[in-house]
């Protein structure tokens, strides 16, 4: 794939998905007509998230947390650059914590540590060999397979740091949902699009 732009999008969250999070109540006690709407101006830095009453504290901090980091495209002169597919843990995780399958593209491990690392979260990190393929194009030039999955946790010896059996994968990789839960016989739980969501989608986990 020959790729012609500048820079690469990184899926910032939009108001909809962010806005999932929130109670959903659109009580209006936050000055705003609903949740949505909240959500927006949390994004856009004109609310805070705390304004909201209904929401919890761990989820109002994690939100701040994630409108406060840097969500500029990738250069593409670091476009393929690999990172070894060894396992990286987030924080302090214990066996119970969750399992985050992504690309081997430096960029996407890097932003994904950044914003579980910011985000105060405790999880397990998987890369897999995509070519140094970012998610989206690695689903795209089918470069994301199961085969990579099984062979990175196996490499790892997942099953015996992990007590549960239970794997999270990107959004743009939904379709190979199937494919790594009957190769690797795991739960496989499709997580956000935007990795910016992820702390909270394992929050409301």
């Amino acid at each position: 794939m020959v790729v012609e732009q500048e820079m690469a999008g990184i899926y910032p969250p939009d108001a909809e998905d962010f806005g999932s999070y929130l109670p959903g109540t659109d009580c209006g006690v936050c000055g705003l007509g609903n949740c949505v709407e909240f959500a927006e101006a949390v994004l856009s830095k004109k609310s805070a998230p705390h304004a909201c009453p209904e929401l919890p504290a761990d989820v109002a901090n994690v939100m701040a947390a994630i409108v406060v980091l840097d969500k500029s495209p990738i250069p593409y002169n670091i476009m393929m650059e690999q990172v070894d597919c060894r396992l990286i843990e987030i924080g302090r995780p214990t066996a119970d914590d969750p399992l985050l399958v992504t690309c081997n593209f430096l960029g996407t491990v890097q932003i994904m540590q950044r914003i579980l690392e910011k985000t105060d979260s405790h999880a397990f990190l998987l890369p897999i060999f995509t070519h140094g393929y970012s998610v989206d194009n690695a689903v795209h030039e089918r470069m994301f397979k199961a085969i990579d999955v099984w062979k990175s946790m196996q490499e790892n010896d997942v099953a015996n740091k992990i007590d549960h059996q239970r794997i999270i994968i990107p959004g743009l990789a939904e379709s190979q949902k199937n494919a790594i839960r009957q190769l690797t016989r795991w739960e496989v739980v499709v997580g956000p699009v935007s990795g910016f969501l992820v702390p909270l989608f394992i929050l409301k986990k």
